[in-house]
């Protein structure tokens, strides 16, 4: 479920890529609101994203999130499919190892 978001602003991600990345954020969010990870931090992180994201990018992510958060699932680029997603330990686990990936990226 790792998600690469390029952090220089060459090109746009495929759409694909843009929808994953943006359904991940929303898993993130609801592991910070079941206390699984520290909150705060997907925000934090897509604020730090931002000057790296096409226009593009942010419409794809934000179309992603809004999936994400209503139905419960995020994409899998990899399978182009939409899989159910359930905070718990173990999955929160994987998406703070990617939060994580993300930071060492941008250098934080």
């Amino acid at each position: 479920m790792i998600v690469v978001i390029p952090t220089m602003p060459v090109r746009a991600m495929s759409r694909n890529v843009a929808v994953s990345a943006g359904s991940f954020f929303a898993a993130a969010a609801r592991c910070e609101e079941q206390s699984l990870i520290t909150s705060g931090q997907t925000d934090d992180l897509l604020r730090a994203l931002d000057p790296y994201l096409s226009k593009s990018d942010k419409t794809n992510m934000e179309a992603g999130r809004a999936r994400g958060d209503k139905d419960s699932q995020v994409f899998v680029e990899s399978e182009k499919k939409w899989v159910s997603f359930t905070p718990d330990v173990t999955s929160c686990y994987r998406v703070q190892g990617v939060l994580d990936d993300y930071r060492t990226q941008l250098g934080e």
